[in-house]
C-alpha cells in the first residue's frame, strides 16, 4: 500500500540517519573499508525483534565485503539460515525491472519516453486516450496515473490466473488500462504501473518472451546471478527459508505472477549483492555496458521531487552523500537496501517474516553496518 510504504521509508530514513548522525565515511572506500562482522550484527539484532532469521551484508564494487546470518529457515525448526539461502526481494524487484528497461533503451528498442500508446495500447483501441501519452519513465517513477490499489475483480482474476505469466500479465494490464488514469505526473506508488512497464518491455523486445525470461537473459545471467526465481522460494527448493506472517506463522504464498516486474523475484543475498555492485559502479560485463551508461538516469531523482528515481528511492545522508534505497515485502518477507554510490558501498538486510518487527530488525541491521564502516568526524586540532 502506498501509505504503508511511504511510512516505512520515513521510519527507515530516521532510523538509519539517527544512528550515524555526526559520523562521516573515512577516506578509504570499496574493499578498503574496515572489516565488518555481519554475523555478529545479525546475531545481536535478530533476537531483539523475535524474527525467525536475519541476513545482512555490506557490498562494495568488488562484491560482498561482509555477510552474516542468524536464525532458522522455519519457525520451530533447527535448520540454520545462511547468506546463500534464497530470500524474497518483494518490491526491491523494481530496480531490476528499471535496469532491464535500461538495457533496451541503450539498444534503441525503447526510449525513456516510449509511450503506452506506442506499445500496449496498439491492441487496445478503446482505452481512455489519456493513457496513450503515459511514458515508460513516468511508470517507473510511479507518476503514470496508475492507481495504487488495483481493481478488486482484476486482482482476484490475477491470483486465479493459471495461464502463462505473460498471458496473466497481459490480462491484468488490460484490466488496469480499462480504467481512466488518475493524476498523471503525480507520485502514487503503484505495483500496477510496474506491471504495465513490464508489459511494455515484453512488446519492445518482440513479444516472444516473457518478462521473467528477458530479465534472466539480459540482466541476471550477465551478472552471474544463477540462483533466482519468481514466487515462493520453497517451491524451487524445499530447503529454502519459508516466509512467515507478522505473527510468526510459516506461510508460503506470494503475489500473482502478473505483477512480477513489481515484486516477485527471489535470490540469495550473496547474489543480490552482484546486482547492487553493478549499481555501485562495478565494471559492467559486455552485455550490460549500455545499461551501465544509463545508471545516471536510473539514479537521478525527479526534477520536482527529492524522493523517487527509476526503480529506487533517493535521499542525501551525511554518511553516504546521495544515496539510493528501497524496501520490499510480500507481507511474508521483508528486505531493504541502502546504496551510497559516491562512497562505493551498500548495506542489505532481509528477514523471512513480514510486519513491523521485520522492518525494525532490517533497519537496525543496516544502521549497525553503516556505523561499522563509518568513523567519528575528526576533532579539530
Amino acid at each position: 500500500m502506498r501509505g504503508a510504504y511511504a511510512a516505512h521509508m520515513m521510519r527507515a530514513a530516521i532510523a538509519v540517519s539517527s544512528v550515524v548522525l555526526g559520523l562521516v565515511l573515512p577516506a578509504v572506500a570499496g574493499d578498503a573499508l574496515p572489516p565488518v562482522d555481519a554475523a555478529k550484527v545479525a546475531r545481536e539484532i535478530r533476537p531483539r525483534h523475535e524474527v525467525p532469521a536475519l541476513v545482512c551484508a555490506v557490498v562494495t564494487k568488488e562484491g560482498v565485503h561482509a555477510i552474516g546470518a542468524d536464525g532458522v529457515r522455519r519457525a520451530g525448526g533447527d535448520a540454520a539460515v545462511t547468506g546463500d539461502d534464497r530470500i524474497h526481494l518483494g518490491s526491491c524487484t523494481k530496480a531490476f525491472t528499471a535496469t532491464l528497461a535500461a538495457v533496451f533503451v541503450a539498444e534503441g528498442a525503447m526510449r525513456w519516453d516510449t509511450t503506452v500508446g506506442e506499445t500496449v495500447a496498439l491492441s487496445l483501441p478503446d482505452i481512455d486516450p489519456a493513457w496513450r501519452a503515459v511514458t515508460l519513465e513516468q511508470l517507473l517513477r510511479h507518476r503514470g496515473g496508475v492507481p495504487t490499489a488495483p481493481d478488486p475483480k482484476a486482482w482476484a482474476a490475477a491470483f486465479g490466473c493459471g495461464d502463462s505469466p505473460k498471458a496473466c500479465r497481459t490480462a491484468f494490464v488490460e484490466a488496469a488500462l480499462a480504467k481512466s488514469p488518475v493524476g498523471i505526473g503525480t507520485f502514487a506508488y503503484s505495483n500496477q504501473g510496474y506491471a504495465i512497464a513490464g508489459r511494455m518491455i515484453e512488446i519492445a523486445a518482440g513479444d516472444t518472451k516473457d518478462y521473467e525470461t528477458l530479465l534472466a537473459e539480459r540482466v541476471l545471467a550477465p551478472l552471474g546471478i544463477t540462483r533466482f526465481g519468481f514466487g515462493v522460494p520453497t517451491k524451487a527448493d524445499a530447503a529454502s527459508p519459508a516466509g512467515h506472517t507478522e505473527q510468526g506463522a510459516p506461510r508460503e504464498i506470494d503475489n500473482p505472477n502478473a505483477i512480477a516486474p513489481a515484486g516477485t523475484l527471489y535470490m540469495p543475498l550473496s547474489e543480490w549483492a552482484k546486482f547492487v555492485a553493478f549499481h555501485l559502479g562495478a565494471k559492467a560485463p559486455a552485455a550490460l555496458e549500455g545499461a551501465a551508461r544509463e545508471l545516471p538516469k536510473l539514479h537521478a531523482r525527479a526534477k520536482d521531487s527529492p524522493f523517487e528515481a527509476l526503480g529506487w528511492m533517493t535521499g542525501t545522508r551525511p554518511w553516504g552523500g546521495a544515496v539510493l534505497t528501497h524496501a520490499g515485502s510480500n507481507t511474508m518477507w521483508y528486505c531493504v537496501a541502502w546504496l551510497a554510490p559516491e562512497k562505493g558501498f551498500a548495506v542489505l538486510a532481509a528477514t523471512n517474516q513480514g510486519g513491523d518487527a521485520a522492518e525494525g530488525a532490517c533497519d537496525e541491521a543496516c544502521a549497525a553496518m553503516i556505523q561499522a564502516v563509518v568513523k567519528p568526524a575528526a576533532k579539530p586540532e
